[in-house]
């Protein structure tokens, strides 16, 4: 019967933070329906208007960080109930506020309520080291999911309504998302695995000293660089190949959406590979050939196949959107796997803090590389983070040093 209970427990926690997760990229997708308006009411300058989606991603990694450490002290409930109170009236503000540099900052508080750190700790609390990988691949595919929605309800709404009551009536959901949250999600009993190894308490381990999530630090930043930056500019450099709106429209949608499969699929395969190969390998392994490699592949031919026709840049999108949004499943269960599942929020917290930059530089830097050179070296430059992000992955392979590794 307890088992039972548990197996029931465990996947109502992952439908309700993959569902909670989805809202919230739902209405952070609601930007980019304002933007046209938001830059003529202000007068903006193009560098202003990015500034709008570096403060989301600076948000969401200085938030991600504080909300893990505070996870251990105040449990994810209390810290869980303060987030999404903040990001609901973030969002409700926005549309009512006339001052730009004031919305850039509740931009800012909304990024912080991603919550990509504090649904992953959950969702770790409940799944043993052999099924986390499919479990947090099943949750962060929310990511592409809630973004596809939400500039499909977003381009429904706003036409009729307006932009300012579709960022409202996205928060009402966003309302009701957290009330479905706190009914379905509890608070998960000791994983067996845990008890009959113990692991360390999380609370004597300094996270700052941990060369394992250092690196994987370092290869989530590789990720950010290539990801936050691909789906920034790729529609921009889908236009100067003539494209017309709905075909660019098409190909960045696909380029998102395959990520609801990666993520989930990649995850479930280093999970199949952990028996024989340990957590650590099996998970490094799967980020190294099954998601970095094919983004280098994807993004290093885009300005080659994109080119040709309509079909071969919808391929080769695919294959680069299948790519690095796959690391986040067996990527984002190391710290769990390395330490115990009660220091994921901060071991998660940690490593987004570091690979933060990734996300706020490319989006600017790249687009401005290109003017100065041409594209094909803008994508090259866009891909190479994954050759170092496989190289990492390599290396944290090997590593040893861990309180807990298999």
């Amino acid at each position: 019967m307890r088992n039972s209970t548990n197996t029931k427990g465990k996947y109502s926690a992952l439908a309700g933070c993959t569902l909670m997760l989805s809202i919230v990229y739902m209405s952070l997708t609601s930007w980019s329906i304002a933007v046209n308006e938001l830059a003529d009411a202000f007068n903006l300058s193009t560098s202003l208007i990015q500034a709008g989606s570096s403060m989301l991603i600076a948000g969401y990694v200085i938030g991600g960080f504080v909300e893990g450490k505070l996870i251990g002290k105040y449990g994810w409930r209390k810290v869980f109930t303060t987030v999404i109170c903040a990001f609901i009236i973030a969002s409700v503000l926005i549309p009512l506020v006339t001052n730009y540099y004031i919305i850039l900052l509740l931009r800012f508080i909304q990024g912080c309520g991603c919550m990509v750190g504090l649904t992953s700790a959950v969702v770790s609390s409940w799944f043993p080291t052999k099924e986390r990988g499919l479990a947090l691949g099943i949750l962060l595919g929310a990511i592409g999911l809630g973004s596809a929605l939400g500039g499909y309800v977003g381009g429904l709404l706003t036409p009729a309504l307006g932009w300012k009551m579709t960022f409202w009536i996205i928060s009402a959901v966003s309302i009701l998302g957290a009330i479905v949250f706190y009914l379905m999600v509890k608070e998960a009993p000791p994983l067996e695995e845990e008890t009959v190894i113990p692991v360390e308490n999380p609370e004597n381990i300094n996270i700052f000293a941990q060369p394992a999530l250092w690196l994987l630090g370092l290869s989530t930043l590789c990720c950010f660089f290539n990801c936050y930056g691909m789906y920034a500019y790729l529609a921009q450099y889908l236009f100067t190949l003539k494209y017309t709106a709905a075909e660019v429209g098409m190909i960045v949608f696909l380029n998102g959406f395959i990520a609801i499969i990666s993520t989930p699929a990649v995850g479930w395969i280093s999970d199949k590979k952990v028996a024989s190969m340990g957590a650590l390998k099996a998970r490094t392994w799967a980020n190294t050939w099954l998601a970095l490699f094919v983004g280098l592949i994807g993004c290093a031919l885009i300005p080659h196949l994109a080119p040709i026709n309509m079909g071969m840049a919808l391929l080769i999108s695919l294959v680069a959107g299948w790519g690095i949004p796959a690391t986040n499943g067996p990527g984002l269960s190391l710290p769990a796997d390395l330490f115990g599942s009660a220091a994921s929020g901060a071991g998660v917290g940690f490593v987004l803090l570091i690979a933060g930059a990734g996300g706020i530089i490319a989006p600017i830097f790249v687009p401005w590389l290109a003017g100065q050179t041409n594209w094909t070296i803008a994508w090259y430059v866009t891909a190479l983070p994954a050759l170092i992000g496989m190289f990492i992955n390599i290396y944290l392979g090997k590593y040893t040093k861990s309180p807990k590794h298999s």
